[in-house]
């Protein structure tokens, strides 16, 4: 028999506590209540529940303060969190996003309402927790294979912006997640290449670019034989897939790119752009969304190019990029 899922439920509305935990435990599950957003974190911590429904307006700490804190902790940073609101959710969306919540639901919530988000929720965590050992398991393949660490195929600035970028779109918390892992392990295929060829400063002859290609497939390959890799190895395999077709490896067209694929390869470009290669310094960020516009329709997804390029996401995502190499 599997074990019963254990949901923190937070609210200083001692009805409204009382109905959610009625509800989620009418649904078989464990709940747990706090009054205030710092009771959240203490119960938080000591618990470690699978999920917690956090109300925003609360004494002491509000909601999206004690999400802050949850999520800057390892040891509560992934179990998602529900914010919850009796107000117009539009002005507190934004605040979530910052805050690090994962979903936002209007009270009183239907019962049914409340059970597909804690399902989706906890479809979330476990997604983590697949993607997290898979990342890690690939760290210590790449480690073996490359004890030196000369060639780091793990890009945590593509992730960022990734997962940023699915966000503003407005995809879910799952798929936000998915693309963060798939911008961070796109280039896992570059362990299979040689290092002088990563590193060459000169351009291309035909036969180097068709084996710089093939680090897509080998880095499919190398995703394939883990759990989450239905998701993650068509956005490895195909980010260098082109809107119009003439991409590699599989000249896939449009709508037929898979979309976290179409999100990688933007948020790759970009950084690309805006960062100092062997052969050319790096773009104004001004100059890196020009080149995204004039490639819309054509290299990139248009609607992902319109919503990046028409967002201050790029230069935040600039910004950060600077405060990281001056640390450096």
């Amino acid at each position: 028999m599997p074990e019963r899922r254990t949901i923190l439920v937070a609210d200083d509305a001692g009805t409204n506590r009382d109905l959610v935990c009625g509800q989620l435990s009418m649904l078989g599950f464990w709940t747990e209540a706090a009054s205030n957003g710092e009771e959240a974190v203490r119960a938080a911590r000591r618990l470690k529940p699978d999920l917690i429904l956090m109300d925003i307006e609360m004494p002491v700490m509000n909601g999206h303060e004690a999400c802050k804190h949850l999520k800057a902790d390892p040891l509560t940073a992934e179990i998602p969190v529900l914010m919850m609101t009796g107000f117009d959710p539009r002005p507190e969306r934004p605040k979530m996003v910052e805050a690090g919540g994962d979903d936002l639901i209007v009270k009183p919530i239907p019962m049914r309402d409340l059970q597909v988000r804690v399902r989706a929720l906890l479809r979330l965590k476990e997604l983590r927790g697949d993607l997290r050992n898979t990342q890690e398991s690939l760290r210590q393949l790449v480690q073996k294979e490359n004890p030196s660490e000369s060639k780091a195929p793990f890009d945590d600035s593509v992730a960022v912006t990734a997962q940023a970028l699915a966000r503003l779109i407005g995809l879910d918390a799952e798929d936000q997640e998915v693309a963060y892992h798939a911008g961070l392990l796109h280039d896992i295929g570059q362990i299979g290449l040689p290092e002088e060829l990563l590193n060459k400063q000169g351009s291309y002859t035909a036969e180097e670019f068709a084996q710089i290609q093939k680090h897509t497939i080998l880095g499919a390959e190398i995703a394939g034989p883990f759990r989450p890799a239905a998701v993650l190895a068509p956005a490895i395999r195909h980010h260098h897939e082109r809107w119009d077709g003439t991409g590699y490896p599989d000249k896939l067209q449009g709508p037929a790119i898979p979309m976290m694929a179409r999100i990688v390869a933007v948020a790759d470009a970009f950084h690309a752009m805006i960062t100092d290669r062997p052969y050319r310094p790096r773009h104004t960020v001004a100059k890196a969304v020009e080149i995204l516009a004039a490639g819309s329709g054509t290299q990139w997804d248009p609607r992902l190019v319109s919503a990046f390029a028409t967002s201050s996401l790029p230069q935040r995502i600039a910004g950060t990029a600077e405060d990281q190499a001056k640390i450096a």
